[in-house]
């Protein structure tokens, strides 16, 4: 049976991870970016709630879940400024990364579990990270709140839910001119190629950034929708409808 690394061994060597992952994606970050993130992996590994992610060994949590939100940094300069939302955020990634990567926007880490979002918001108070709200709230719920529909002008989703079903809710949060960055895995790239603007929802495809993780942790897509005008009468629809008839 394997030993069981103590919490200082954890932040290193998520910490080492995390600055290895970051030269070999050629992704440049300032020295209080990278504390920021030691300072998640040290909340983390002290956390006495239930775990917001999947991994347990630290390199992985350091590739696959943070240095992957920093492929966010390959959308500038065309990252923009403003009200940012990350729909399903539930460990703050890859919404934070934006944050770290510009820290003029304002964040919003939108989640509908109570314990992904007292660890969000537990971590916001222990790095005294400024610019970053967190909602308890599905996003089919609030998407047309008056507080937040139109608002964005960058809204991020990974994992949350099928692209189809992201990008439809998304589109609704966003404003004119917003966009919205999709986190996919490869075999969701036929689906990107193959729509290259989604008219019932406002939306043209920007972009499409296809890179590797280091060490061999897989293969990602980013894809970059933007709201060039509004959406048809009827758009975007309910959930059930999404998950029928998906747009993408």
């Amino acid at each position: 049976m394997s030993r069981r690394i103590s919490a200082d061994e954890f932040v290193d060597a998520g910490t080492a991870a995390f600055r290895e992952a970051l030269t070999c994606m050629d992704v440049r970050l300032d020295s209080g970016a990278v504390q920021a993130v030691e300072a998640w992996f040290r909340f983390y590994s002290g956390w006495p709630g239930r775990r917001v992610t999947g991994f347990v060994d630290p390199r992985e949590a350091a590739v696959k879940l943070i240095a992957d939100s920093f492929a966010a940094g390959y959308l500038a300069p065309d990252l923009p400024a403003g009200d940012v939302l990350d729909m399903g955020s539930g460990n703050g990634w890859p919404g934070l990364a934006v944050r770290l990567i510009r820290d003029d926007v304002r964040l919003l880490l939108l989640d509908s579990r109570l314990g992904a979002c007292a660890f969000m918001r537990g971590f916001v108070e222990h790095s005294g990270l400024s610019g970053v709200s967190v909602v308890e709230a599905r996003a089919e719920d609030v998407r047309s709140e008056r507080a937040l529909s139109t608002r964005f002008d960058l809204v991020t989703s990974r994992a949350m839910a099928s692209p189809g079903i992201s990008v439809e809710l998304a589109s609704a949060f966003l404003k004119i001119g917003g966009v919205v960055a999709l986190w996919l895995g490869p075999e969701q790239e036929d689906a990107v190629d193959s729509v290259p603007a989604i008219p019932e929802l406002g939306l043209e495809r920007r972009r499409k950034v296809r890179y590797g993780l280091p060490f061999r942790m897989g293969d990602r897509v980013l894809a970059v929708y933007t709201k060039a005008s509004r959406a048809l009468p009827g758009y975007p629809r309910r959930l059930s409808s999404i998950r029928a008839k998906p747009l993408l």
